[in-house]
């Protein structure tokens, strides 16, 4: 509810100057007039007045005559120019006051006096003239924002929002409420986590000026932090003249950037917590189908248990079987030794007999034919029978 108000006090404000700054011009016959803006506007001997004036887009590009006149109405100078494409006319330095007080007069001829404007000014001196150096309009603004501004006693007091470009605007006039051209402004501030800063300017024609500060930001996230003070003083000078206002200005934080910060949060939390919902659904199937292949991995594991437990048994049917059998060759292999011993005596039984065999082939040279085919037949009889014996303890080993 502050905010609000303090909202519509600044709009109305804004509205204020708006209309000021819309008044700070003269305008006289078809001639607006923004330099000089001030009818009587006051000018010293020996400045430059620039003539700033508008006249209607119908005389464009059309040749106009500036005539400035002494107080007793004798021209003083006769200077030519030309509108532009906008119906303005600019002279910068059109003329420089010579040392006559008074009253001067400034027309501006357009088509041979068809548009006429004039408007006067008050030439004086420094020593002459009488001032009191007075602040009025005065206006501030805070990002182009309008701010509340309280005026009273020689004390400025305003609220603005963080780390913002601040500006500060307003006339000084003179005793009879005319505007000062050239008049100093210096504003002082000594600004938290900065320090002390001064900003300095002159007043335009019209009295008008501008100072700019930046208001440092109140904390670097979106933490907030109570408001401080910015305090100070704003010093107009004027030759040997000045006045002196004390400035205090408040700082708060900036809720308005503070909420879009925290939406701008919020909105990327949204697209966050969804692509994390979409990740968790995509992670809970993939779940599924783990939980599914663990399934069918542990069916497939019992079946494997099973078949080795088979496999045991056939393992220890098997190794008893090769028990029996290491048993059983080692038997042979025993008899194999035996008879292999056997083979060996029956080999020398054998020479012995091949021996006698010979010995009876001398024998049974001698014999008849009868006889030698007897004995013949019963020495095949034994070589038969003996390599029967062979051939039988062979196929045994």
């Amino acid at each position: 509810m502050v905010m609000k108000k303090t909202f519509v006090l600044s709009t109305l404000i804004l509205i204020s100057v708006v209309a000021l700054v819309s008044t700070a011009v003269y305008t006289s016959g078809n001639v607006t007039f923004y330099s000089p803006s001030v009818n009587n506007q006051i000018y010293y001997v020996g400045k430059s007045v620039t003539i700033d004036a508008v006249v209607p887009t119908q005389f464009a590009g059309q040749g106009a005559v500036i005539n400035l006149f002494y107080p007793n109405s004798t021209l003083a100078a006769s200077i030519p120019t030309k509108v532009n494409a906008s119906g303005g006319i600019y002279v910068p330095n059109a003329y420089t006051f010579t040392n006559v007080i008074g009253i001067w007069q400034i027309t501006v001829e357009v088509a041979g006096g068809v548009a006429v404007g004039t408007i006067n000014v008050n030439v004086t001196t420094p020593a002459i003239a009488p001032i009191i150096l007075t602040l009025q309009n005065l206006a501030m603004y805070e990002n182009s924002y309008p701010q509340f501004i309280e005026l009273a006693n020689g004390i400025i007091t305003s609220v603005v929002m963080q780390n913002g470009t601040v500006n500060v605007m307003g006339y000084v006039y003179n005793t009879t409420v005319a505007p000062l051209s050239g008049a100093k402004v210096s504003l002082t501030l000594n600004i938290p986590s900065v320090g002390t800063e001064t900003f300095t300017t002159t007043t335009a024609a019209n009295g008008s000026f501008m100072l700019s500060f930046q208001v440092p930001q109140l904390s670097t996230s979106l933490t907030l932090i109570s408001s401080y003070l910015i305090s100070g003083s704003l010093t107009i000078s004027y030759g040997t003249h000045t006045v002196t206002y004390n400035v205090f200005i408040t700082a708060i934080p900036n809720y308005l950037s503070v909420i879009n910060a925290l939406n701008t949060q919020v909105k990327t939390l949204k697209v966050e917590i969804s692509s994390l919902n979409a990740t968790i659904t995509s992670l809970n199937k993939s779940l599924a189908n783990a939980n599914t292949q663990i399934s069918t991995l542990q069916g497939e594991i019992s079946n494997l248990n099973t078949e080795i437990g088979k496999l045991n048994s056939t393992v220890v049917s098997l190794s008893n079987q090769l028990a029996s059998l290491s048993s059983q060759y080692t038997t042979l292999n025993n008899q194999v030794t035996a008879l292999n011993a056997k083979i060996g005596n029956l080999s020398t039984s054998l020479n012995n007999l091949s021996g006698e065999v010979a010995s009876l082939k001398a024998t049974v040279s001698s014999l008849t034919t009868v006889a030698y085919g007897g004995i013949i037949a019963g020495i095949i009889g034994l070589i038969v029978a003996i390599v029967a014996i062979v051939l039988v303890m062979r196929r045994i080993s």
